[in-house]
């Protein structure tokens, strides 16, 4: 691969949510085997399931790698707004929740909470939105573990876990914000 490559050569953006915006910042490199992606997100919507008692949740698919193996070096999660559809908390405006970035998009409920490979990339941050308004942030280091996507080829999801305390129906949240991630490629098989 060339040296100043695009992030096509590692993967392809996933499509645009069905309402807001997901754009990979042309602050976003390849020179492999190193990577640096940033999506920025402009209310970047995010369907919400309600599982009643068992909290409710929400993925949405930002990127997928090509076949190969990887590690990740480094994650800045910046989150800056949020909205919350008509339903969420029945206009309350205090939903509690979990967001990261997973290899895996969440699939069930967790109670507002993410656990292995839903929050394995960028750590869970814990935000309570007051009034319908909040922000989080949380920078980390590298990952202990790589990533082994050489038999099935990883994702990027940005994950969403709400409680069952605070979200009443099945419903929307839009999101706000940046994420940067930084990685290097380990080759494929």
């Amino acid at each position: 691969m060339a040296l100043n490559d695009k992030p096509q050569a590692i993967g392809t953006q996933a499509a645009q949510p069905a309402s807001g915006t997901v754009t990979l910042s042309s602050e976003s490199w390849v020179k492999y085997p190193d990577f640096h992606l940033t999506f920025d997100l402009d209310a970047a919507q995010i369907p919400v399931t309600d599982a009643a008692g068992s909290g409710s949740y929400g993925a949405l698919k930002l990127f997928d790698f090509l076949p190969g193996a990887f590690t990740i070096l480094g994650v800045r999660q910046n989150y800056t707004a949020f909205a919350e559809g008509a339903a969420l908390t029945g206009a309350a405006g205090d939903a509690s929740f979990d967001i990261g970035v997973g290899s895996v998009a969440i699939a069930a409920a967790a109670d507002g909470a993410l656990t292995g490979t839903n929050d394995d990339i960028g750590d869970e941050v814990n935000i309570t939105l007051s009034g319908g308004t909040g922000t989080g942030s949380k920078v980390e280091g590298a990952k202990s573990t790589g990533f082994d996507g050489t038999s099935t080829a990883k994702d990027i999801a940005l994950n969403w876990s709400g409680t069952a305390a605070t979200i009443d129906a099945t419903s929307t949240i839009d999101v706000t914000g940046s994420i940067t991630i930084t990685g290097r490629m380990l080759g494929d098989d």
